[in-house]
């Protein structure tokens, strides 16, 4: 995955830089040295998302026959005098978005910290759909048809953060909590004959859980942070067609690197 393959060229260059950081500052001042006893303080973020989602299926859904109705026309292959089509898979692809938000940080203590992010994020993900279109009694014409499904959700994540010491310019942390998504681009309610794109519903409730390293500069604190957000609740509307009835739950799963600069 795309996202992977930055996570890790990120972490080899903090691994090779650090070294040569550490030992310039070792006999420096520590930036932002009163930094800890703020009782608070604002920043922003700057992040990349992977949307996702974890699908299960319903038992034996490969059993399911479905009709001409109950499919997107425009999606079958070449005929469309079949008997009856099948479902014989449901995978998810995951894409590349970004989320930008503003950071509300509270201190609760030497090593917490309870933290309000209110952020706008943009992404999408892709339903893939393996299908078998049946003509009459011998002819199996196999075909793949993707799905694809946009979202633009309000964040509202209630995070506590756990901090390490401080060492010189440099902390460790881990961060969790409970996030509430909210879909502004949910199809949910949107009815319209024809329509058999799968639609999510527009609330969601996520756990969240990560962890990131907090860099002291001269001017500011930016930190680099990596989380999980896995939703609670099943996102797929139910509307008795080939898109839907193969899923038993459709939950979201997204992963974040986020870049923080706060004051």
């Amino acid at each position: 995955m795309k996202i992977s393959r930055i996570l890790i060229s990120f972490l080899l260059l903090l691994a090779l830089a650090f070294p040569k950081i550490s030992s310039a500052q070792i006999n420096k001042v520590p930036n932002l040295k009163y930094h800890d006893f703020e009782p608070y303080f604002f920043g922003f973020i700057l992040a990349a998302n992977q949307m996702d989602f974890t699908i299960e299926t319903v038992e034996n859904f490969q059993q399911l026959s479905f009709n001409q109705s109950q499919i997107d026309e425009d999606d079958l292959p070449t005929t469309k005098n079949f008997d009856h089509l099948s479902v014989y898979g449901i995978t998810s692809t995951p894409t590349l978005g970004f989320t930008v938000g503003i950071v509300g940080d509270l201190m609760l203590g030497k090593h917490f910290d309870f933290r309000f992010i209110p952020s706008l994020a943009f992404g999408s993900r892709i339903l893939r759909y393996d299908l078998r279109e049946y003509v009459g009694i011998d002819s199996i014409i196999p075909f793949v048809m993707d799905q694809k499904i946009t979202s633009t959700f309000i964040e509202l994540p209630l995070l506590l953060k756990f901090k390490s010491a401080r060492v010189h310019n440099f902390r460790a942390y881990a961060i969790g909590g409970i996030k509430y998504n909210f879909d502004l681009a949910s199809q949910a309610n949107k009815k319209e004959l024809g329509n058999f794109e799968p639609k999510l519903f527009r609330a969601d409730t996520q756990v969240v859980g990560g962890a990131g390293f907090d860099f002291f500069m001269n001017w500011f604190k930016f930190g680099v942070e990596f989380t999980m957000n896995y939703g609670l609740r099943d996102m797929l509307l139910r509307e008795n067609n080939i898109y839907t009835d193969g899923i038993k739950s459709l939950r979201s799963k997204i992963f974040m690197i986020t870049f923080t600069f706060e004051g």
